[in-house]
């Protein structure tokens, strides 16, 4: 069953959920498959960040954030998470290091305003669903995270 997120017009205020084309506000994953968080967003971006925090709360999924790939590590033993948006480049542990790092395997997908070169991908292809290049559509961005999330309901079944 292929996922379409409502359609959204950039920038849109927190404040106003209505679809800007016909149909319903995109709900997230359904209720049953929820995890105590659906997405950790990690990126040293704090503009970014909470950008991409607020256009996946607006859409219904729950959300928490973290800087660094030190933070996300912590989140991640605390926390039941379905699926990790991870930043390639960051500052004290970047986002190859939290893959391998990773005790559990995750759903993660890598962003990153740099290409990946043929021995970065090789190492990370098997670690990860998918690899988005900055900037980021909200459209492709709700996109992704419903796929993902879909996808793992289907996996763990």
């Amino acid at each position: 069953m292929k996922v379409r997120p409502a359609v959204w017009s950039w920038p849109r205020p927190a404040s106003h959920n209505k679809p800007q084309r016909g149909g319903m506000k995109s709900p997230g994953p359904p209720r049953s498959l929820r995890r105590s968080v659906d997405v950790l967003v990690v990126d040293d971006d704090r503009t970014l960040r909470s950008t991409w925090a607020e256009i996946l709360r607006t859409s219904g999924y729950s959300v928490a954030v973290a800087s660094d790939g030190d933070a996300a590590l912590g989140l991640l033993q605390q926390e039941e998470v379905g699926m990790v948006l991870l930043d390639l480049r960051m500052p004290h542990r970047d986002g190859l290091s939290v893959l391998e790092a990773l005790a559990i395997p995750q759903l993660v997908v890598l962003v990153s305003a740099y290409s990946l070169d043929a021995a970065t991908r090789s190492r990370v292809d098997a670690k990860v669903v998918t690899y988005l290049e900055k900037p980021v559509p909200p459209e492709r961005l709700l996109h992704t995270v419903a796929f993902t999330l879909g996808r793992s309901s289907v996996d763990s079944t």
